[in-house]
């Protein structure tokens, strides 16, 4: 079903109000546009993508009669007030920084009667650095860095302006043809296994932030202890991606992945140059202390690197019990033993630290 842009503009709820305090959980929401649909001035043009939280359309904002991308809120989120907000605050965040290596968010546009939620943000003329590496395989050391120097920038401003992604992957990473590199979808995150609940004592929800693959174990434990050190740690496994064609854990389920990223080493091919193997040993430690606190640190150390000095130490003092410290596993060893009863010891000890 279309709609014009006058129907929905008549009850939307621009961004810079506050967030929605009544809404239709039974209205269509998502499902209710499509390409062709007119929506708060903006004609979707084609699908980009979809994700958890939404779906991410080609559209052209029909006053400046300008291309941007337009991420509209799935249907199933609006029956969950805490999200509807949530999106909205998120992308209103999002929307006050300015930064040449983030996706600028232009708007944000609510429809309580509709059950539509959508932002627009400038549409980047590139592709994702998952398809990147899945088109390239993995990449040449000076483009690799180049490429987590520009997202360590983009961090390092959403740092301190109190924002943490918690999302950092290869598909949240734009490349442009001329190799610029923009982080997208700053703060907007979402639960992968929302609704699955434990049948152990005590029927704890199971709720996970961001993507196992390339989150910090303290953010696999806890969401709420996700920190500008966790995303360090993020992107830490995004350059493992670049460099390796992979990431640096996997799982037979998620369950096992996340144990698997807190409690083994990653492997690091004996041929990695001595400084990205000493910046993936600091980026991916298993105690947020031991890594750079933010992405302002992990840039100064990229430009200290790319002037011939040596990586630099995190400049706060390590911890003596950090599992990353003199525990590189070589390529060349066997793989860490994956036996049902090695899964359960790593669930049990991380039972215990919890």
């Amino acid at each position: 079903m279309a709609h014009s842009a006058d129907d929905l503009d008549a009850h939307s709820t621009a961004v810079d109000n506050d967030p929605v305090a009544e809404y239709d959980s039974t209205a269509m929401g998502s499902d209710a546009v499509q390409v062709g649909s007119e929506a708060f001035g903006y004609r979707l043009t084609a699908v980009l993508g979809k994700g958890g939280m939404g779906t991410v359309y080609r559209a052209e904002q029909l006053s400046l009669r300008r291309e941007v991308a337009v991420k509209v809120l799935h249907s199933a989120r609006i029956r969950n007030q805490e999200q509807v907000d949530r999106f909205l605050v998120e992308a209103r965040a999002a929307g006050r920084l300015n930064h040449p290596n983030l996706v600028a968010v232009h708007d944000a546009h609510a429809d309580a009667r509709q059950g539509l939620y959508c932002y627009s943000m400038e549409l980047v003329q590139g592709a994702t650095l998952s398809k990147l590496l899945k088109d390239r395989g993995p990449l040449p050391r000076p483009t690799a860095l180049h490429i987590l120097f520009q997202v360590a920038k983009a961090l390092g401003h959403a740092h301190k302006n109190g924002l943490v992604h918690r999302d950092v992957k290869p598909d949240n990473i734009l490349v442009t043809a001329q190799g610029s590199a923009k982080l997208a979808d700053l703060g907007l995150v979402r639960d992968r296994l929302e609704g699955i609940t434990p049948s152990s004592a005590g029927g704890r929800r199971l709720t996970i932030v961001g993507t196992p693959e390339y989150s910090a174990p303290e953010q696999s434990r806890n969401p709420e202890r996700s920190s500008p050190a966790s995303d360090c740690y993020s992107l830490g496994a995004v350059f493992y991606t670049m460099l390796l064609g992979r990431p640096p854990f996997t799982g037979e389920t998620i369950i096992d992945l996340i144990v698997r990223v807190a409690t083994e080493a990653p492997i690091l091919p004996a041929n990695l140059s001595p400084d990205c193997r000493r910046l993936l040993e600091i980026l991916l430690a298993k105690a947020p202390e031991n890594r750079y606190a933010t992405g302002d640190e992990l840039a100064a150390a990229l430009e200290a690197i790319a002037k011939g000095r040596e990586v630099p130490d995190p400049q706060h003092k390590p911890s003596e019990n950090d599992e990353t410290k003199g525990s590189v596993t070589s390529v060349d060893a066997e793989p860490p033993e994956t036996s049902e009863a090695s899964r359960s010891v790593r669930r049990r000890a991380v039972r215990r630290r919890r």
